[in-house]
């Protein structure tokens, strides 16, 4: 489906039809991110809801002529980040205070590279305890850098790096289990 002016349009005079079409339309890939994130298929309908509802109300925002699954699967990610923001509990689950290493995003993914399906990878980041989970996936897989996880999250550097240690440390150790060859 191509987002036109005209199609802009219908979205914001509230075509139940249009807007229904460009829902099935955009679903799987806001669902291909969120999985990345929520295990409960309930959450995961939830953010998906969520962030389709921002996306037509902030449908005249979208530049006509660029790419609308890049805008639609940022959009998702900004609302993963705020649904994570308002879990009560998150800020202690960032009150660690560990000296570590300097990572890069390339390292990290180099050391995680592997022959194994999606599936089997999803099931090893599901391992992860949710706020490294969540660090882990907007570094290596969205391709955040460190500063930006501390001002998207409101956590400090060293918080982020510990995350991100912690989660290589633990696929390493699931990936060596599955006798997978680490580069």
């Amino acid at each position: 489906m191509e987002i036109t002016d005209s199609l802009i349009k219908s979205i914001k005079n509230n075509d139940r039809k249009v807007v229904t079409e460009l829902y099935k339309e955009t679903f799987s890939v806001l669902m291909s991110v969120v999985v990345r994130y929520k295990q409960n298929s309930e959450d995961q309908m939830s953010l998906v809801n969520n962030s389709f509802l921002k996306i037509i109300s902030k449908i005249d925002q979208f530049k006509v002529g660029t790419s609308y699954y890049s805008w639609a699967k940022r959009i998702v990610q900004n609302e993963v980040i705020d649904d994570f923001r308002k879990e009560k509990k998150y800020k202690e689950l960032f009150q660690f205070e560990e000296e570590m290493g300097n990572y890069d995003n390339e390292e990290i993914v180099e050391e995680t590279e592997g022959e194994f399906n999606a599936e089997e990878l999803q099931a090893m980041l599901d391992t992860l305890p949710p706020a490294t989970k969540v660090v882990f996936n907007l570094f290596a897989i969205d391709g955040y850098k460190a500063a930006e996880i501390m001002d998207e999250l409101n956590i400090g550097y060293e918080t982020v790096k510990w995350h991100l240690k912690e989660a290589r440390k633990k696929l390493k150790v699931l990936m060596a289990n599955q006798s997978l060859t680490i580069k």
